[in-house]
């Protein structure tokens, strides 16, 4: 998930958390949440199948390049 989007959604986190979080607000987060819930659907998914087809690699292999 793209840095900006990372932020964006710990802040909106953090809003939630205290409570002062607005209606938009918690739509947005609901939908950066399940962008990032999809994203590790589809990083496991390629796992299995790289396993399946007897690749070894680890899991700093699904890293950012910038990490």
């Amino acid at each position: 998930m793209p840095e900006n989007a990372q932020s964006r959604m710990q802040l909106l986190m953090e809003k939630n958390n205290f409570g002062t979080i607005a209606d938009d607000e918690f739509e947005e987060l609901e939908g950066l949440v399940e962008r990032g819930n999809r994203l590790m659907l589809r990083k496991a998914e390629a796992a299995a199948i790289l396993m399946e087809r007897g690749n070894i690699f680890t899991q700093d292999d699904f890293k950012p390049k910038h990490e």
